[in-house]
């Protein structure tokens, strides 16, 4: 009898201590799937052993401050966790991380561009929907459709981790000196490009106070631009899509910017710059300062590019306002941005994953969202309480208008970007950026330039990854 009680008893201990061992395997990050109770953000993780957390990201000073104070906020909710956030500049980033990652020493959550989609179809990271099937809150539904980065049908890397939008920022004080309307911040009531150039051309002024309207503007001394575009992929392709271009053409078979529609919208701009001389050269943009201070200190107007720079706007103490882009026929524009990756060599996914939620999401980094970002879940867009908690045009990064110019504009009239469909996006947008170079200095026509571009990168497409 005492032998049987001896084996139950050995056996019971056995059963407590292989359940525990399976519990901190759990939450040390061992497994390699979430467990549903611990995505849950409502748990205690104060009693579970520390863990470090290693975040790669990319941003301004002032982006870095707001990654920061969002870490400092997550660590306090989750006292056992601590995460060392390893800033890089965006121009290497993908270098610094590859370094990394050839070495063992990835970070456990990164952000990330398109060069993501190759990672995904290697199995360096996580795919998305497979953490959402575990987590018994999210849903895909939640997010914004236009806004996922897939590599397959069922395979992603997570939707955008915050979105920016091409933007129409300006001087209000160069417009009011000028006698001239604000730009308009509703879709119907948009500039066509005509009014816009015009508007460009009584904002450009030469050393002797004459604007780019008059006679004897001297187009070699300008003191002040009426406009500037970024020249990046995010600041032409909206009036290349409204134009009835594509990054690709239809087919997805060969560079759509070659195409006349889509040559036809890059060529006006550059026009801005060669021909009516209301933008600047780019050896000029290369003498200018930031584009905020550009526009506090009255060199430009007008600028054209990502949200993100309201952000630096209102840190200038800047009096700048927004308007819609000049566009007044089929209104197309886009979201974009990267997402948050979690690399499958990381040995805490649940905390990992509670990370990203929280950095994601406006409820818990709402300053983050009232200042840089714009939300990626539809609600935080249809839901009147939810809108004025972040997009409130009585914060510093939401100037008058705001809501229509920038959220609303961009809301009902998005079309997926290129830069989450289109395959090896990254080598064609640098080779076309240096064929565009030619285009910007008068050297080329837009359709001279793209027509050579496309036999250059023919090599690199391979059509669009799929997407639902």
């Amino acid at each position: 009898m005492k032998r049987i009680f001896r084996i139950l008893l050995i056996f019971m201990v056995l059963t407590i201590l292989i359940s525990l061992s399976s519990c901190i395997g759990i939450f040390n990050g061992s497994e390699t799937s979430l467990n549903s109770q611990s995505t849950n953000s409502s748990i205690n993780y104060s009693s579970f052993d520390k863990v470090n957390l290693k975040l790669t990201y990319w941003g301004s000073s002032m982006e870095q401050a707001a990654i920061e104070n969002a870490i400092i906020s997550f660590e306090k909710k989750y006292n056992n966790i601590t995460v060392e956030a390893i800033h890089f500049p965006k121009i290497d980033f993908l270098v610094k991380l590859n370094a990394r990652i050839a070495s063992g020493e990835e970070p456990d959550i990164s952000y990330s561009s398109a060069w993501k989609l190759k990672m995904g179809e290697e199995g360096l990271i996580y795919n998305f929907y497979d953490l959402l099937d575990e987590d018994p809150i999210a849903k895909k539904e939640d997010w914004i459709e236009t806004c996922w980065w897939n590599w397959a049908a069922d395979k992603s890397a997570g939707p955008i981790m915050a979105n920016v939008t091409p933007s129409l920022m300006y001087n209000v004080d160069l417009f009011l000196e000028a006698g001239l309307d604000l730009p308009p911040i509703e879709v119907k009531n948009a500039w066509s490009w005509q009014e816009f150039l015009e508007v460009a051309r009584k904002l450009t002024i030469d050393s002797k106070g004459r604007t780019a309207l008059d006679d004897g503007f001297d187009k070699d001394n300008i003191v002040q631009f009426g406009v500037m575009f970024s020249g990046l992929w995010s600041s032409y392709m909206p009036f290349v899509y409204s134009n009835g271009g594509d990054f690709l053409s239809e087919d997805r078979e060969s560079l759509g910017l070659a195409d006349k529609k889509a040559a036809e919208a890059i060529q006006r701009i550059a026009d801005l710059i060669n021909v009516y001389h209301v933008h600047p050269t780019l050896i000029q943009k290369n003498s200018l300062p930031t584009p905020a201070i550009a526009i506090k200190s009255k060199k430009i107007a007008m600028y054209i590019d990502g949200s993100w720079n309201h952000l630096d706007l209102s840190e200038v103490d800047a009096n700048w306002g927004v308007g819609v882009l000049p566009i007044d026929n089929n209104y197309t524009t886009f979201f974009y941005g990267g997402s948050l990756i979690i690399f499958k060599s990381t040995h805490h996914l649940n905390e990992t994953w509670e990370l990203y939620k929280w950095i994601t999401d406006p409820n818990t980094t709402l300053p983050m969202f009232q200042s840089i970002w714009m939300p990626v879940q539809t609600e935080w867009y249809t839901n009147p309480s939810l809108v004025d908690s972040w997009a409130s045009e009585s914060l510093p990064s939401r100037p008058k208008g705001f809501q229509d110019a920038v959220m609303r504009s961009t809301f009902e009239h998005q079309v997926r970007n290129p830069e989450l469909d289109v395959i090896n996006f990254n080598e064609i947008n640098d080779t076309v950026d240096s064929y565009l170079n030619q285009v910007w200095l008068g050297e080329k026509t837009a359709e001279e330039a793209m027509s050579e571009a496309k036999k250059v990168v023919a090599p690199l497409i391979e059509g669009t990854y799929f997407n639902d």
